[in-house]
């Protein structure tokens, strides 16, 4: 009878290493999968913004707004976008191209290093549409 005792007695701890070892894999998966859902929000709210950036661009192209800015960079909870807006006359000068174009750095990357492998660790956003200038008639004399 002391012969099993101690077999059993060496059994338990094997079967307590095997279950932290799967408990510590489990873990670490938990956690790789944490991290990757937080980075993925954080580039769809980059995203989000840059969107926004632009929208607020083409509506001052639309309006044909005088004070529109060429170029701009702004900050916006630590990431630095570039917005460019530019209006391009087509034709007799009476449909105009409007394109806005807003960039940021990739999170998680620095903006000063280079793109290694051929990966480019910017984002890009742009909006294309074109506008036609009201007849003289609607505007009046």
């Amino acid at each position: 009878m002391t012969r099993s005792a101690h077999t059993q007695q060496g059994m338990a701890l094997i079967e307590a290493l095997i279950a932290s070892a799967v408990l510590g894999i489990g873990l670490v998966g938990a956690t790789q999968l944490t991290l990757k859902t937080l980075h993925m929000a954080s580039e769809s709210r980059q995203h989000t913004v840059a969107q926004h950036l632009a929208q607020e661009a083409m509506d001052c192209l639309h309006a044909r707004a005088s004070v529109c800015p060429v170029e701009e960079k702004i900050l916006v909870q630590g990431v630095r976008f570039t917005r460019q807006a530019r209006s391009t006359p087509r034709g007799n000068g009476q449909i105009q191209d409007l394109q806005v174009s807003v960039s940021w750095a990739a999170s998680g990357t620095n903006a000063n290093a280079p793109a290694t492998s051929g990966a480019s660790s910017e984002n890009r956003v742009e909006w294309h549409s074109s506008a036609s200038a009201l007849p003289a008639w609607v505007t009046g004399p």
